[in-house]
């Protein structure tokens, strides 16, 4: 749906590549899947800190983080890239949640000092990649570098190519875009870069998924998008409790499935040698290349590793671990 234009990129002169993958240095991906909240006000700090599994003291201006909004169950409801800009938060997450966690938000305003906003008309958003080594790019994964004064880049982590995401207007996007010499204007579609985030480990939740998992069990602990040291925040009882008598039942992990069927995320796995009907976990992420399937899945720990496991509704067809 969000793959076929971009507003934002269109308005810099590029074009949608046919290519899912491109080989161009910079390659340059539409993130039309991706909106960014705004909050902005004396109170903004303290909101966020409330409400999100990350410690929001510990972004700067040099460093972005990986959070999550989680229900009063401890169940996330999204994921998000947090940066801090002067004094204004922008919150990357997936666009068809953007509304529903802002109205959340809100909920918590009260009479607080808090302005929050979806998608300002003054930001735009591409993600890049770019393997050379250069002073504007940021060299560790969620280090933040300022551009152009009203711009950042952020670099995420990446299993191949160094990718950097850019937040800022349209002038910082162009110059940044002569810095980097970038004559090639054609942009990769938002669905390679979401197969990029499921080849680095990175979970994105769906408005059919928010709300299965308890953090633990899609991997925000090992990816650090949990501070167990920061004061309450809502879900943090069954989060901590979680954490600190050990009792995780499930993690997530890169799986591949070779079949034509169609697999969307909160489909459930099964075990063929169970001898119960249970479901052993859940698909969280699922890309398609060809024929195969690139899958982050949610299994029980215990199932870890095990033949036999299928994806409800296709019985004849086993995941294969990575």
């Amino acid at each position: 749906m969000h793959d076929h234009s971009s507003p934002f990129l269109s308005a810099l002169g590029f074009n949608r590549s046919d290519s899912a993958i491109s080989s161009i240095t910079p390659a340059v991906y539409c993130l039309d899947h991706l909106a960014v909240l705004t909050l902005s006000g004396q109170d903004a700090s303290t909101l966020l800190q409330g409400q999100s599994t990350c410690n929001i003291s510990e972004a700067s201006e040099k460093l972005s983080l990986l959070g999550s909004f989680c229900s009063v169950k401890g169940r996330v409801i999204s994921t998000f890239l947090l940066l801090k800009q002067r004094d204004e938060f922008q919150l990357i997450l997936p666009a068809d949640l953007a509304e529903s966690i802002s109205k959340r938000l809100k909920m918590y305003v009260l009479r607080a000092d808090v302005k929050i906003q979806i998608s300002p008309e003054e930001i735009g958003l591409f993600g890049f990649a770019d393997n050379r080594v250069t002073p504007y790019l940021p060299a560790n994964d969620y280090q933040t570098m300022v551009f152009n004064d009203n711009a950042a880049i952020v670099k995420l982590p990446s299993t191949a190519t160094p990718r950097f995401i850019f937040i800022g207007s349209l002038d910082s996007a162009q110059a940044l875009f002569e810095q980097m010499g970038t004559t090639d204007r054609d942009f990769c579609p938002a669905l390679t870069w979401k197969f990029l985030d499921t080849l680095a480990g990175l979970p994105s939740m769906t408005s059919a998924t928010s709300e299965t998992w308890i953090p633990q069990s899609i991997n925000l602990d090992k990816l650090g998008a949990i501070s167990f040291k920061k004061g309450c925040y809502t879900g943090q009882e069954i989060i901590a409790r979680t954490h600190y008598k050990g009792k995780t039942k499930a993690s997530m992990h890169h799986v591949t499935l070779t079949s034509n069927a169609a697999i969307t995320p909160g489909l459930k796995l099964f075990s063929l040698d169970s001898d119960s009907n249970q479901s052993i976990g859940e698909v969280v992420n699922a890309l398609q290349t060809e024929s195969t399937w690139q899958l982050l899945v949610s299994v029980k720990n215990k199932q870890i590793n095990a033949e036999n496991i299928f994806i409800e509704g296709h019985e004849s067809d086993f995941i294969s671990w990575l």
